[in-house]
Parts: C-alpha cells; sequence; structure tokens
C-alpha cells in the first residue's frame, strides 16, 4: 500500500447552518427551562426532541463547533448487530430517524448502503444466539454464504471468516449534516444554541443544579443536561459526581483504491481482523480498528489527533489482508478522536443520582452516533414526561454497576 502526504485530521467540509445565528456574540438567553452542555449527536438530539415535546426555553452550548468532538470524528456506521435489547431498541428507532431525516430535516445524512458482519469460527455460538434475537426484535437481518459475501464485497478474502451476517437496512451516516439537522429544526421551533461557549461550572443550591455557569455568562435552568462527550467526567465533578467514565484514542484513515480496482459500496464490520470500513464520497475508504484492544488513555484537551505511522501500517496492512487488491492502494490522511467509555461499554442515559435537576447521557464507548437520535428522544421524554416513552432505557441506568446490573456483550468490547 503506498502512502501519500503525511497523516491529517481529516477536515470536514464547510455546511450550510441553515437559519442559525451562530454569530460570534449572540445575545445569551439568561434563564432557560432546560440547558444542555455539548454539540454533539447526543445533544442535538435531545435539545430537537425537548424542542418537539414542547420545551419552548430549551437551550444548547457547546466549547467550540458543532460536532467538534467525538461525533465529528465518528465512522458514523450505522449498524443494528447488537446482543442486549437495549440497544437494538434503540438503534432500531436511530435508524428510522435516519431513513426519514431528510423529508423531516431537510439534510440528506444517510447512505443506505447495507451492512456486512464478519465472524471468525471463534464466535460461531454467539453468531447464532444472536440472528433469532435480533430477528425477533424486528431488525431485517440473515446470515449470507460466504461465498455471496464475496459477491458483495468484490475482492474479499474469505481466509478464517466463518459466518457473514447482513443487514440491508443500514449503513453510515454523514455526522456533521445529522447535527446540523437536528439543531435547525430545534432552532426554529424556539430553542437557542451557543456554540464558542464553553460550560465552565454548574450552578448549585444544596444538591440541586440551578443553571449553568459559561464563559459569557450564567444561565438560570430547571435541568441541565451533561451530553459532554469527553469532558462529560468533568461536567459530572462540578455537581459532586464521579461518573465511571474513561478515555480512549481512536484512530482511522482515509484510503484512495487504485484506478481501475473494485468499488466498495457496502460499510462492514470485520470480527476476524477486528477493522471496520464504509465507503466515502469520491471513492475512498475509512478504515478504523476495532475492540477488543488497548485502550490508549487521552486526555481530551490535549490529545494527538493525527494518525501514528504505527496505526496507518497496522491498519492498511489489515485493508489488504482482507481486500488485497487494496495493496496499491493510498492513505490519503489519517486522524485520531476519542472514545468515552464506560465499565461494561454501554452508555449511561439518566437522571443523576442524588443531584436534583441533572440528566446524563454520558459514555458513548463508540456506540454514541448511531444510538444517538433515539437516545435523545428518550431522555428528553425523561425530562418532560418523567420517564422514557419511545424505549424502555431503564437498563441504561447510572447506578446499574453499584447494582452489579452491567449489561453483557456477546462478543466483547464495544460490539455489543
Amino acid at each position: 500500500m503506498e502512502y501519500g502526504a503525511p497523516a491529517n485530521m481529516l477536515g470536514g467540509a464547510p455546511y450550510s447552518i441553515g437559519a442559525i445565528n451562530l454569530s460570534p456574540e449572540p445575545r445569551m438567553r439568561k434563564t432557560a427551562d432546560v440547558v444542555v452542555i455539548g454539540g454533539g449527536i447526543i445533544g442535538a438530539s435531545i435539545l430537537y426532541h425537548l424542542a418537539e415535546l414542547g420545551v419552548k426555553r430549551a437551550v444548547l452550548v457547546e466549547k467550540s463547533a458543532l460536532a467538534s468532538g467525538s461525533t465529528g470524528d465518528s465512522a458514523a456506521i450505522v449498524r443494528q448487530h447488537y446482543s442486549n435489547e437495549v440497544s437494538v431498541r434503540l438503534v432500531r428507532r436511530s435508524v428510522e430517524i435516519f431513513q426519514t431525516f431528510e423529508e423531516r430535516f431537510g439534510h440528506k445524512v444517510f447512505s443506505n448502503t447495507g451492512w456486512l458482519f464478519l465472524t471468525p469460527p471463534e464466535a460461531e455460538s454467539a453468531f447464532h444466539d444472536n440472528l433469532p434475537r435480533l430477528k425477533a426484535l424486528g431488525v431485517r437481518t440473515w446470515e449470507v454464504p460466504v461465498e455471496e459475501a464475496r459477491k458483495m464485497l468484490p475482492g474479499l478474502n474469505p481466509e478464517g471468516i466463518a459466518h457473514v451476517a447482513y443487514e440491508p437496512d443500514s449503513g453510515y451516516a454523514d455526522p456533521h449534516a445529522t447535527v446540523l439537522g437536528f439543531v435547525d429544526k430545534a432552532h426554529a421551533m424556539g430553542a437557542e444554541v451557543y456554540v464558542n461557549t464553553p460550560a465552565t461550572g454548574l450552578k448549585m443550591s444544596g444538591q440541586k443544579v440551578t443553571g449553568v455557569v459559561t464563559n459569557k455568562g450564567e444561565i438560570a435552568a430547571g435541568a441541565v443536561v451533561n451530553a459532554a462527550g469527553p469532558w462529560a467526567k468533568q461536567v459530572g465533578a462540578w455537581a459532586g459526581l464521579d461518573l465511571p467514565l474513561e478515555i480512549s484514542r481512536e484512530q482511522e484513515i482515509l484510503v484512495q483504491p487504485a484506478p481501475g480496482t473494485p468499488l466498495m459500496g457496502m460499510a462492514v464490520s470485520n470480527m476476524v481482523d477486528r477493522f471496520y470500513m464504509r465507503p466515502q464520497k469520491g471513492g475512498t475508504i475509512l478504515v478504523g480498528v476495532g475492540h477488543p484492544k488497548e485502550n490508549e488513555p487521552a486526555d481530551p484537551d490535549t490529545y494527538t489527533k493525527k494518525a501514528t505511522p504505527g496505526f496507518i501500517e497496522d491498519a492498511a496492512g489489515r485493508l489488504s489482508h482482507r481486500l488485497p487488491h487494496m495493496a496499491t492502494a493510498t492513505v490519503k490522511s489519517g486522524w485520531a478522536g476519542l472514545y468515552t467509555i464506560t465499565p461494561d461499554w454501554n452508555m449511561i442515559v439518566d437522571r443523576a443520582p442524588g443531584v436534583d435537576g441533572l440528566y446524563l447521557a454520558v459514555g458513548g464507548s463508540g456506540h454514541s452516533f448511531k444510538l444517538g437520535p433515539a437516545i435523545g428522544q428518550c431522555l428528553a421524554e425523561t425530562i418532560v414526561h418523567g420517564k422514557a416513552k419511545t424505549v424502555d432505557i431503564t437498563a441504561l441506568r447510572a447506578t446499574r454497576f453499584a447494582e452489579k446490573a452491567a449489561l453483557r456483550s456477546t462478543y466483547g468490547g464495544n460490539r455489543g
């Protein structure tokens, strides 16, 4: 595999902000019903769904630009192959939102390419246990023979592949356009968005949160949502919480196949070689190395955003082993983002224990983009109605670790 210019963090194309006034110093609201901290997929979805449920004074504050953190760096693969019920139900609802996103929000975000899951012999039992469970929960999925998979993914090396699952309704999405679609619509319904406005603290009255402190002033609020991604542990600490979150640096590369080689048209999760890939516009391919693997602890304010030469070589080697024709491809760029990980690799979506008025949507663990639309809907329902109505999210409660009720994954790591 050839290597192009030195790897740099992937630069996103400019996106229209629509009707949102994101001037450098907008006049900030002094009071709100709800303030959401964090402008990624989770925060944007929460803001939209609050506005949809009739919350008139919903506010989002983001320390930098919208989708500038983990969301913007996400591979944004949308697949439904999970092994716990709450995640399956959440991702099914998210897929419904992605599939109707252009009609509802005016942004084309979802590429319904289909998704393949390549599994090794040692995962055979888990694979055969999980497919019926997924079908029973309404996921359209089935096993395809390896030879059929080779037709769907031209050039595929079948070595070591025992079973392949196919999902026709899955694919990938544009993370920036998804966030902006939610925020545009929320703003049109009266919500306010303040970018380049980092939260610097919480206003407290005893064990109750009463507002948010920002670099531009304070906002009094009846409720506050911590959707701060890699900064969520810090936000929790302002309220006296020690959230069980770890941060890991995650790298990806963008590969340009050589002219004349087969094009890849599907999203793929490859458990055999522990990497994932999906097509990009222009015929390029995004490639990342999946878990289980060693975490790489990182500080969200100072971590290196360039992919390392060692990672580039490793990821390119895995790709060219599974798709031998990619040995002639060129690595165009590489970058690093962050996972915020809980002990069981599933999000915490709940009221903050012992802190009135504070809500948590933290610990995406590599799942938050594909689950984000439904997570936002369910947490907004919890704030407005007292409980989620779309999906029962009790399993994602904050107290589950102390209760020894952590969720389990059939495949291990963040495969769900």
